[in-house]
């Protein structure tokens, strides 16, 4: 994770270490924001990735310029939705080293496994997470609700999501909605849902290989 992901980790984590827990925090060797600390509650676990801050650091500007520089109307959404593919695209690939960096690391997964850790804390919007939990044989938690129009906790979480009352993430729309409005949330739905499946989908094959099945 990194940036503001990090920084909200971070505040979980002080709080645990506040109540007298004790944290290890897997931190990938290019990690951009992630500064080791000395502290006797808090553990560093530095694993080997094939890229350096420096990619890190173009990737999520790339990502940042894509989905801040650009506001999608009608008549623009499908050439947005072409160029922040493109963007997550880049992510996901640097995701997926972060993953391997992990899940490849058959002596890392044996020691964090005699760890015997209790719950694994994770940020949704950097996958990986809970496949290291399953591995582990430990709950996970996420630490925020994450996916465009709540498409994973509707379909994953089973949690409602009535469109004529639960404006979508992302489009701008309050639970005070007219008629005109929840026809717009209706369509923002829909039209999240698809993007995200189609942006996801190759995380599929990952997931299916890493846990095998």
């Amino acid at each position: 994770m990194e940036g503001s992901h990090w920084l909200n980790v971070k505040i979980i984590i002080d709080e645990l270490i506040n109540k007298q827990h004790n944290v290890t925090v897997l931190v990938a060797s290019g990690a951009l924001y992630i500064k080791p600390t000395s502290n006797p509650s808090l553990t560093y676990e530095i694993y080997k990735v094939p890229f350096e801050k420096e990619k890190v650091e173009e990737t999520i500007k790339k990502f940042i310029l894509t989905w801040m520089g650009n506001k999608p109307t009608p008549s623009t959404i499908w050439r947005f939705y072409q160029e922040i593919g493109i963007a997550v695209e880049d992510f996901h690939m640097l995701s997926r080293e972060i993953c391997d960096g992990v899940l490849k690391n058959q002596k890392l997964l044996e020691k964090l496994k005699k760890s015997k850790f209790d719950v694994l804390v994770s940020d949704p919007v950097f996958p990986c997470g809970d496949i290291v939990a399953l591995k582990l044989g430990i709950p996970f938690m996420y630490s925020l609700r994450f996916s465009p129009a709540s498409t994973v906790e509707k379909h994953c979480g089973k949690i409602p999501y009535p469109p004529s009352y639960v404006p979508a993430v992302l489009s701008e729309l309050t639970d005070q909605m007219s008629f005109t409005d929840r026809i717009r949330n209706f369509i923002s739905y829909h039209l999240q849902d698809y993007m995200f499946d189609t942006l996801w989908k190759s995380w599929d094959s990952y997931y299916s290989e890493a846990l095998g099945k």
